[in-house]
Parts: structure tokens; C-alpha cells; sequence
């Protein structure tokens, strides 16, 4: 069974909490800002953010999304992923990575280096 947590506004979303592994708890999600097709940004409390890429482009996320996780009951985001971001469409998009940033900005700019990087 699945677990799934429902993301909905148009800025900013999560949590790392640190265990053997670096984790984003979905309870402490705050906000969530999309960045494009496959990258979007976890805030959680002021000043923590994360960077959420998929595995494949996932059309829709801009409308409000939706984490989900592939063990009923966990409410934790975490490596190696099997989770993933069901945009409004209902489409399952696996979480490929997830990074801790330091704002938005350096996110958007990360995303924009491997934009360029892949052309």
C-alpha cells in the first residue's frame, strides 16, 4: 500500500531531519515552489529548502501536487527513493534526487546549470 501527503499552493515545501541518512520528514513540509517539468523546491521552517528532481518529466505539478510513499505509514522522504510526486493529472512521477539547498535562488540556479550543461 501507498501513502500519500497533498501539497497545494503556489510557492514554496519539507524537512530534513538527519538519521543515518538525510531525510525529508512530509509532516514538516511548509511550501513548495515549482521550478519546471522535473525540479521542484521543499521549504520547510524559515530558511531550509530541498531540491526535488524526478526521474522523468512530470507535466501538471504547477496546479498542485501530491508526495507519495511506496510503504503505508512512512512519512519520510528518503535515499534510495522510492517515492514519488503525483501532480494533479495523477500521473506518478518517481523522485530521482533529493539535495538540501540553501534558498530558492540557488535551486533555480542549479537547475539552470544543468540546463545548460545538457544543450
Amino acid at each position: 500500500m501507498m501513502a500519500a501527503a497533498t501539497l497545494t499552493g503556489t510557492a514554496s515545501a519539507a524537512a530534513i531531519a538527519q538519521d543515518d541518512e538525510r531525510c525529508v520528514q512530509i509532516g514538516s513540509i511548509s511550501g513548495y515552489t515549482v521550478i519546471d517539468d522535473r525540479n521542484l523546491v521543499l521549504r520547510h521552517g524559515a530558511n531550509n529548502y530541498v531540491l526535488v528532481t524526478t526521474a522523468t518529466r512530470c507535466s501538471g505539478m504547477r496546479y498542485g501536487v501530491q508526495i507519495g510513499t511506496s510503504i503505508r505509514g512512512n512519512q519520510r522522504l528518503c535515499r534510495p527513493l522510492s517515492e514519488y510526486v503525483v501532480p494533479e493529472d495523477g500521473w506518478r512521477c518517481r523522485i530521482a534526487a533529493l539535495e538540501a539547498v540553501d534558498s530558492l535562488e540557488a535551486a533555480q540556479a542549479i537547475v539552470e546549470e544543468r540546463r545548460a550543461s545538457s544543450d
